[in-house]
């Protein structure tokens, strides 16, 4: 999302791939696949990037319906519930197609867990964020996150971009702040948690990328690792303080059948939707590059926008408008 050092692109956002690991890749990947027809790569390349775009639009929205809609403000057990689907999910996939050789235990105590902390910390703070602010103004700073992956990136990795890369980080932080100043419904916590989710993303994104590249490990194998961390540190973040309230919601028994059923539903949706979102992702990054990702994710944040709008009927004001463009 945005623009870094074009002689280090790959570096960007949801990759963070270095030349020489990706270059790795590609000849394992010639040596053991044979040739798609061009027609049938792009065929297949459009169909996962047009349900990505999908997914991740409904996705977003499926949490603040369940919040505005239902009433079920448990950002925390939200979460959880969408790492149960895509632990599930992986685990079917590797175990069925025959996967072998995992990481042992205490390897991923080691590498993964770290990560996790953060990966946890950001879907968490994300969610809290739309219980006080709308999809589209969230989305809005999360056009922020360029600035936090390259000054990561520089503070852990020791990496230096030329001037373009700095310039690009002015109209991407002025657009952001354009949409801030004109936000109709602004709160200081949702800002503040939305920023979060922000940097603790940036954080993950850099310490998954050199797990991807040290240890080739593929994607949906380190969804399949990281899923359970993140559901026990997520679960007992919502013990402690969300309780038991959470179940006593899904279980009311003063609640009428409609209401509960309704309920239900968007929490087995909104759970498929995170678990295809997943999954979909690591597609994308596989089959397009972290950079093509890039720019689908910059491409969705108008259509969530747009979808908020029409679902909560939140204003969008012009400045607005033009904030996000710039």
């Amino acid at each position: 999302m945005g623009y870094l050092d074009p002689d280090a692109a790959d570096d960007e956002e949801t990759g963070v791939i270095t030349e020489r690991c990706k270059t790795e890749r590609s000849e394992r990947s010639e040596r053991s696949d044979p040739k798609e027809p061009v027609m049938q790569s792009w065929l297949r390349g459009f169909t996962i990037v047009l349900f990505n775009f999908t997914t991740s639009i409904m996705l977003v929205n499926s949490v603040k319906c369940l919040y505005d809609w239902c009433g079920f403000k448990f950002p925390l057990f939200i979460a959880g519930t969408h790492m149960v689907f895509s632990w599930v999910a992986t685990a079917m996939s590797l175990h069925l197609g025959s996967a072998s050789n995992f990481m042992p235990m205490a390897e991923r105590m080691e590498k993964v867990l770290p990560f996790t902390l953060f990966h946890a910390a950001s879907l968490a703070c994300a969610n809290f964020a739309l219980t006080y602010m709308y999809p589209s103004y969230h989305e809005m700073i999360q056009c922020l996150t360029p600035l936090f992956t390259l000054i990561t990136s520089m503070i852990l990795d020791g990496r230096r971009y030329n001037s373009w890369a700095y310039w690009a980080m002015i109209p991407v932080c002025g657009g952001g702040a354009i949409c801030s100043f004109n936000e109709v419904n602004f709160s200081v916590v949702g800002c503040t948690l939305s920023i979060s989710a922000v940097v603790f993303r940036s954080l993950k994104t850099i310490l998954q990328g050199r797990l991807l590249c040290d240890q080739n490990v593929d994607s949906i194998t380190l969804c399949y690792y990281m899923a359970p961390f993140n559901l026990t540190i997520l679960a007992t973040a919502s013990a402690l303080t969300e309780g038991t309230r959470p179940f006593r919601t899904l279980f009311k028994a003063e609640s009428s059948f409609a209401e509960q059923f309704y309920l239900w539903i968007w929490l087995l949706v909104s759970g498929f939707l995170a678990c295809s979102f997943n999954i979909l992702s690591y597609m994308t990054i596989k089959h397009l590059s972290p950079v093509g990702t890039n720019v689908i994710a910059n491409a969705k944040t108008p259509a969530i926008i747009l979808m908020s709008t029409l679902f909560f009927g939140n204003p969008v004001r012009r400045l607005q408008w033009l904030g996000l463009l710039v």
